[in-house]
């Protein structure tokens, strides 16, 4: 069953559960996973965590996210899942669970922070002595595009990445704060748009960084990892 919003996306309701997702598939979450085929029960005569053999008592049950079968008491948990589009927060096995309440932290706090942006220094990496200049680096509200907006002074023309053309990050230096939390202060991104030869550009915290610039870069970490995670499971639109 499904119905059209307002918002260009539509309510679905499988089996898991009420999900609501984008219209056309490019314009899904680059952090989105597919919904799993659940394990037939006749494939599954015991727990797949516990392996307690199931009987009139110990009733079988799916996880919403990998679509094992478990018991009761090794599938109790339910928590939100944004990363498959779930309205209301579904039954998950312990690993997921587990695996889950991180993501969760992501969505919660990282998503938030990529999208307020911050301010950072971009290396102009095609002259012998590196330069740098301050930018305004965020990403988009629906969590696609990557983009760098220059200063009036700098006059550096916006550059905008779209997410899934990321095809890898390497983090330049890191420290840990008095927290005990480690922190990013430079990455590297390298990137392919189509019909170009791969590039890169080289964003890091100015020397006057704001706690902002930290939790930027390290956020960003956090989401490369898990659009390449996304984009291996469910593969990529355009």
């Amino acid at each position: 069953m499904a119905g059209v919003t307002n918002s260009g996306k539509r309510l679905v309701r499988s089996k898991s559960g009420l999900r609501i997702i984008p219209l056309k598939d490019t314009d899904r979450s680059p952090f989105e996973l597919r919904e799993p085929e659940w394990i037939p029960d006749e494939m599954s005569p015991t727990c797949m965590d516990c392996k307690e053999k199931f009987d009139f008592l110990k009733r079988r049950h799916h996880c919403r996210r990998c679509g094992r079968v478990c018991c009761a008491s090794c599938c109790e948990t339910r928590l939100a899942l944004p990363r498959m589009c779930f309205l209301d927060p579904v039954r998950m096995c312990s690993p997921c669970a587990e695996t889950t309440s991180k993501e969760n932290l992501f969505y919660n706090k990282d998503l938030k922070t990529l999208i307020t942006g911050a301010i950072l220094s971009q290396s102009a990496q095609d002259q012998f002595d590196l330069e740098s200049s301050l930018v305004q680096c965020r990403l988009s509200p629906d969590h696609r595009y990557l983009i760098l907006s220059g200063s009036h002074v700098d006059n550096l023309t916006p550059l905008s990445i779209p997410l899934h053309r990321v095809t890898g990050l390497h983090v330049a230096n890191r420290f840990q704060d008095s927290a005990g939390n480690f922190k990013v202060t430079g990455v590297t991104v390298q990137y392919t748009l189509a019909g170009e030869d791969e590039d890169e550009v080289s964003i890091a915290a100015p020397p006057d960084a704001s706690p902002s610039a930290y939790d930027f870069l390290t956020a960003l970490e956090k989401a490369v990892f898990m659009m390449q995670e996304a984009r291996a499971v469910i593969g990529v639109s355009e």
